[in-house]
């Protein structure tokens, strides 16, 4: 009998495409597996077009939390419509649940509907929420080290929700009527062999949007150079930034023609639209997954809080441009007023690339203020990127692949093919100092929470010692959290120690101590292996180390 797998992905149209590699890897690990989809109805179109997949499951979400927030239902009604809705979902007793949408809703569903394995966050019924599966959890953890994170949302998808095995790039099937319908939609707008070239110049959130009137710059020099045509894509919200551009464009002498696709195609025909273009300039939005789904080169500009290496595009062939400032990409919350890393990327520079990639012309070397990559599949047949332009940071540069390579083999067990630095880190005697330091507390911490699984074993349970131990247990922890936060030696692993102990699984008091015990156990182990890491290259440079030679960072609470 085959395998039966629910996926759950209820929250932007640029995720569901970006989960098609896990849809064939699920097939590689169970051939012939029967995959089904519950999906926010709204994009349940967008869904059709995925590889494997045999039932998809619409349903308003977006009316759900409306409803929920605006009280117009009470909870009792609520909970009675959902699980009337999810009965056949409990019925098909699923082999696994892969919850790809990370919040407690979603894992009450998860939880409700039930599976032999779960993978993704889940929400039983005592109302905590869990994390299962490593990849899954180390998703929750990635904005909070960002810099040094090297793998694409697409593989933590794929790894997460099945496992290892072959590259498989994403894939959209387009109807033919549909396609047809696309060639006859731009027709009438260009005469001749012309490139159509599709520009996204709107975004989900203005701090992703390069600047409109540089679209229009960068578009007017590009139609001096190549013959091509402009299809304007996005929603009726962005036509202030098109006009924008669109003014900007013919105002700086452009003269190709230009169709306009905003608001008039559904997100079928507009899948098939850039099936048709020979390229997408873009700013990161899910249209720019919709172009890589059917093999259309991308030029992502990566500005504001975007990481392209979380959510740029997947598989080779495309081209990413990020600001060179050190403060790009932001975080999530943080606020800037003068988003100066857009100014950074030069229209005539953005069209020079843009050229390159239509014509195969050479590489434009001369790129200043940005860092250019170009997309690929590394070593281990998951998503990268290669700098062609710019220079990276050495620090951010050897720990984005030491993570990369650490965690692979983390999850996977299996060594990681990607090449090891020949060099040690830029910080490596400072890095060694803590490394040392941190190995005794380390040390201590596992002792204590040995100690705290014992006292929940004797009878009577001795609460006071309790309390005192686990106040200890705390202290130390956070002694440890800061300092391991001022290396990034050591700030991956401490990141992740938090989480798994939020992740703490159990119904009894020891069930719960040793499941901190095992957190605790699991990050001494990293650590140590870490450690042993840059020892060998400490051993290459001559390092002889002291441990109190030089006082220790000011640790800071946390």
């Amino acid at each position: 009998m085959s395998k039966r797998v629910l996926l759950i992905n209820i929250t932007r149209m640029g995720d569901l495409v970006q989960m098609g590699t896990l849809l064939q890897r699920l097939q590689h690990e169970w051939p012939g597996a029967d995959v089904d989809l519950v999906v926010d109805q709204r994009f349940a179109p967008v869904a059709k077009l995925l590889p494997h997949l045999r039932h998809i499951v619409g349903y308003d979400f977006h009316r759900l939390v409306d409803e929920s927030r605006a009280q117009t239902k009470d909870v009792v009604t609520l909970y009675h419509d959902m699980t009337r809705w999810a009965a056949p979902l409990v019925e098909a007793r699923y082999d696994r649940v892969i919850n790809l949408t990370f919040n407690r809703r979603s894992g009450l569903l998860t939880s409700y509907v039930g599976a032999q394995e779960i993978r993704g966050i889940a929400a039983p019924k005592d109302g905590d929420v869990t994390i299962h599966n490593p990849w899954m959890a180390y998703l929750t953890d990635v904005h909070h080290e960002r810099r040094f994170n090297h793998f694409n949302l697409v593989d933590i998808y794929a790894l997460g929700g099945s496992g290892i095995g072959p590259f498989a790039p994403l894939s959209l099937t387009i109807a033919p009527d549909t396609a047809q319908w696309a060639r006859d939609f731009l027709a009438p707008h260009g005469e001749g062999q012309i490139s159509w070239v599709a520009v996204q110049v709107g975004a989900s959130d203005p701090m992703k949007a390069w600047r409109p009137e540089l679209f229009g710059q960068t578009l007017a020099t590009l139609s001096r150079q190549v013959p091509v045509g402009y299809v304007w894509i996005g929603t009726e919200e962005e036509r202030k930034a098109i006009q924008l551009a669109h003014m900007t464009y013919r105002q700086a002498g452009g003269t190709a023609p230009v169709c306009d696709a905003v608001g008039k195609t559904s997100l079928p025909q507009l899948a098939a639209v850039l099936a048709q273009c020979r390229l997408l300039l873009t700013n990161d939005t899910g249209p720019m997954h919709l172009a890589v789904g059917v093999g259309t080169p991308v030029v992502d500009l990566s500005v504001g809080h975007v990481d392209f290496r979380e959510t740029g595009p997947y598989g080779p062939g495309h081209w990413i441009v990020q600001p060179d400032l050190g403060c790009a990409p932001c975080g999530f919350d943080q606020v800037c007023l003068q988003h100066a890393c857009k100014d950074r990327l030069v229209p005539d520079q953005m069209a020079a690339l843009c050229r390159h990639v239509l014509t195969g012309t050479e590489f434009p070397r001369s790129i200043t203020g940005a860092r250019v990559y170009r997309s690929r599949a590394d070593e281990d047949g998951l998503g990268s990127t290669e700098l062609y332009a710019g220079r990276e940071d050495p620090l951010v540069d050897w720990y984005g692949r030491f993570w990369r390579r650490f965690w692979f083999e983390e999850f996977t067990g299996r060594t990681s093919r990607v090449p090891v630095h020949d060099d040690p880190p830029p910080d490596l005697a400072e890095a060694l100092v803590l490394l040392e330091h941190l190995a005794p507390l380390a040390k201590r911490l596992v002792s204590k929470a040995e100690e705290l699984v014992r006292l929940t074993t004797t009878r009577p349970l001795p609460i006071t010692a309790l309390q005192h131990m686990q106040r200890e247990e705390i202290a130390e922890r956070h002694t440890i959290l800061a300092l391991s936060t001022q290396t990034p030696a050591a700030a991956s692993l401490a990141v992740a120690m938090v989480r798994d102990t939020h992740n703490d699984d159990g119904s009894e008091l020891t069930d719960l101590a040793q499941s901190r015990l095992a957190t605790y156990r699991r990050w001494h182990t990293r650590l140590h292996r870490v450690a042993t890491s840059f020892r060998s290259f400490s051993v290459g440079q001559g390092l002889v180390l002291r441990e109190r030679s030089r006082p220790l960072p000011m640790a800071r609470s946390v």
